[in-house]
This record gives structure tokens, sequence and C-alpha cells, in this order.
């Protein structure tokens, strides 16, 4: 799992390395970068940032606020248990 090198984050990174990987996810097709100074956490008063997760080989991004009293952990878990993640079906091909 790749990330940007952000103060702080590296719990929040080790922390979804172990997430994905229980989930059976290669991390390395993750990348995750945490904003703390994103216009849109400005807008939403969002004083721990935006946590972005995105998903190289399906092309699938997500954004979760972040900060004390934040839901990013869950939120994550749900989208997870959802399959917002999952590894896109190869297509069929009619015949």
């Amino acid at each position: 799992m790749r990330r940007d090198a952000v103060p702080g984050a590296s719990d929040k990174v080790k922390l979804l390395n172990g997430l994905l990987r229980s989930w059976g996810h290669d991390a390395d097709d993750f990348e995750v970068r945490e904003d703390r100074t994103s216009a849109l956490a400005d807008l939403f008063g969002l004083t721990g940032g935006v946590m972005i997760v995105r998903r190289r080989s399906t092309g699938e991004e997500r954004l979760y606020a972040t900060g004390i009293g934040s839901a990013w952990f869950g939120s994550l878990l749900m989208d997870l248990a959802r399959g917002h993640f999952a590894a896109r079906a190869p297509r069929r091909v009619a015949t």
C-alpha cells in the first residue's frame, strides 16, 4: 500500500493495511492518502481532514472524513462489506 507522506498518518495506514489483508485484498493494489488541507474538508468543517482510499486495479475511490469522533473506519468496513472495493468481474462474451 503506497501512501503520501503525512505526519501521523502511519497508524491509519497500518490499520488499513491489516484491514485490507483480512478481507483478502492485496494492500499494494490500494493507494491511501490523508488530506488535511483539502478544500472539501474545510467546506464541511472537518478538522481531521479527508482519507482518500483508491483501488488501482478498479479505479474505485472513496473519501472518508477523519478526525475526532469521525466514523471513517466503520464507513470503510461497510464499504468493504458492500463490495465497493471488490475486483471487477470478468466481462462475459455473448455467444
